[in-house]
C-alpha cells in the first residue's frame, strides 16, 4: 500500500515493527528487490484463496437469493516503468488486469495480469474453474457471445450478462422494440471456428431476456439462464447493480493502494505487487466489515473510509502479520479507528464520469 519511494516504505515498515518514531533502516531497497525476485507467486495467490475460503465459510460473504454473486471484468493496467539495461524481463507499460470479484464482501476472488493484446473473454474462460456450484457469474456488455453462452451452459454455471449493445443478437433488438418485461429466446448458433477454438457445442442456445430500467431511466437488457419460476424480473435490478462494485474495487487498487506505482521495473515485480496488494486489500475489506459491525455503522448510514484504511494498514499490517506486541490489542485498536473514521453513505447517489475524462495513471515512479 505504498505511495512513496521503496526505501521510505521499507524504513517505515521496520519502524512499525520496532515502535520507533523515526524511520528504521532494516534492509536496503536493493536487498528487497533481490528477495522479491525469488518470491513464488503461487504462495501469494494460495494465501488469498485460503483467506476468501475462510471468509466464505464464516458467513462473511452475502448471498443473493441463495447464490454467491461473482462479478468478472478487466481493467487497464499501466505500470509506471522506464527503460533499464540492467533489468531482465522488463515490464510493459500497457497491460491489463482481469479479476473475479465478490461484490457483497468487497473481496477479490481471483486476479491475473495479461498482455494488452489479450482477450478478456479468454481470461474469463481460463478463470471459470474458480467458480463453484452456488456461484452466479455477472458480466458487463463486453462479454456476450453465443459460444460463451454455450460454454457456460455446458459447464453448469449460472450467469447473467448485459446485452443491450446496438450490434448484439437479433432477438435482443426485437425484444427491446417489443417493450415486454421478459422473454425466452433462441440466440444465434456459435460459428464452427468458435466452437472448435473454445470446445463448445454448436447448437443454438436458449436464454431468458429481462428488461430492467435504471434510476436514470436508461433501459438495460439482461440475458441469463436463471429460470423465471425461481428468480423474478424485479430481483435483477439489485443483482446487476452489485456488478458495479468491481469497478470501485479497481479504482481502490489503483488510486488508494497505488497499484500502478510498482516497486520494480521487471514483470516479476508487477505481478508480485498485484498479488500482494490484492491480498492486503482483502484483509482490509474484512477488517472494515468487522469494524462496521462493531460500530453499527449500517444503522447510521455510514461506511468505513477506505482511503484512511489504506494508510492505517500500511502501519498496522506489519505488526499483525509478524505478531509483534499484543496482537489482539492491535486488532482492537485498528477496529476502533476504522469504526470512528467513516463517511456518509447516500443510497442511490451516483457520480457519472465526465465526458472526455482522462484516467490518471502515474508517470515514472521511484523504483526499488
Amino acid at each position: 500500500m505504498r505511495g512513496q519511494s521503496q526505501q521510505v516504505t521499507l524504513d517505515s515498515f521496520f519502524a512499525s515493527l520496532c515502535d520507533s518514531p523515526m524511520p528504521s533502516r532494516g534492509v536496503s531497497d536493493r536487498a528487497f528487490a533481490k528477495a522479491r525476485s525469488h518470491l513464488h507467486l503461487p504462495a501469494l495467490t494460495a494465501l488469498n484463496d485460503i483467506l476468501v475460503e475462510r471468509a466464505d465459510a464464516g458467513g462473511l460473504v452475502p448471498r443473493w437469493l441463495g447464490l454467491r454473486v461473482v462479478a468478472g471484468d478487466g481493467s487497464v493496467l499501466m505500470p509506471a516503468v522506464r527503460r533499464s539495461p540492467r533489468t531482465k524481463g522488463l515490464a510493459s507499460a500497457d497491460q491489463r488486469l482481469f479479476a473475479l470479484f465478490l461484490p457483497g464482501a468487497e473481496l477479490t476472488l481471483h486476479a491475473c495480469v495479461y498482455d494488452a493484446q489479450g482477450s478478456e473473454r479468454q481470461l474469463l474462460v481460463e478463470s471459470l474453474d474458480r467458480l463453484g456450484p452456488e456461484d452466479l457469474l455477472v458480466l458487463d456488455r463486453g462479454y456476450p457471445a453465443s459460444w460463451l453462452v454455450c460454454l457456460l451452459n455446458e459447464r453448469g454455471i449460472r450467469w447473467c450478462m448485459r446485452c443491450d449493445n446496438d450490434s448484439g443478437w437479433a432477438p435482443v433488438r426485437t425484444f427491446m422494440r417489443a417493450g415486454t418485461a421478459e422473454a425466452s429466446v433462441t440466440l444465434s448458433e456459435p460459428s464452427a471456428a468458435d466452437a472448435a477454438t473454445w470446445g463448445c457445442g454448436r447448437a443454438a442456445p436458449t436464454a431468458r431476456l429481462v428488461r430492467q430500467v435504471s434510476p436514470s431511466g436508461a433501459i438495460r437488457v439482461l440475458v441469463t439462464n436463471l429460470a423465471s419460476r425461481d428468480y423474478s424480473c424485479r430481483a435483477f435490478a439489485d443483482l446487476y447493480h452489485q456488478r458495479w462494485r468491481i469497478e470501485e474495487g479497481f479504482k481502490r487498487l489503483k488510486l488508494r493502494l497505488h497499484l500502478e506505482s510498482v516497486s520494480g521495473l521487471s514483470q516479476q515485480a508487477v505481478i508480485i505487487d498485484v498479488a500482494a496488494k490484492i491480498l492486503a486489500d482483502n484483509l482490509a475489506s474484512l477488517l472494515c466489515a468487522s469494524a462496521a459491525d462493531q460500530a453499527d455503522l449500517a444503522s447510521r448510514d455510514r461506511r468505513c473510509n477506505r482511503s484512511y484504511a489504506a494508510s492505517l494498514f500500511q502501519r498496522a499490517i506489519p505488526r499483525l502479520l509478524m505478531a509483534v506486541g499484543d496482537f489482539f490489542a492491535t486488532v482492537d485498536e485498528v477496529l476502533t479507528l476504522l469504526g470512528t473514521t467513516t463517511k456518509r453513505f447516500v443510497a442511490g447517489r451516483s457520480s457519472p464520469r465526465p465526458p472526455n475524462h482522462t484516467k490518471p495513471h502515474p508517470n515514472l515512479a521511484y523504483k526499488g
